[in-house]
């Protein structure tokens, strides 16, 4: 496989979670991880957001600058 590694920061409650969640899956968290993003693809939009992403919290596009 030519898996790597994906670092963030969450809150400690939300790595708890999400370790429970695998462990109750009965998956390691990095499979865990990649059953979460494989249902994320799923629920993609042509804007390639999600479905239930609020998309009145994108910034605004900013102008273009002319050409001069």
């Amino acid at each position: 496989m030519d898996n790597v590694q994906l670092n963030t920061l969450v809150p400690q409650e939300d790595k708890d979670f999400f370790f429970s969640v695998a462990t109750r899956m009965g998956v390691s968290t990095g499979e865990a991880m990649e059953q979460l993003i494989a249902h994320l693809r799923t629920e993609m939009k042509s804007d390639g957001l999600p479905s239930w992403f609020d998309r009145s919290q994108l910034p605004e596009t900013l102008p273009m600058a002319q050409a001069s």
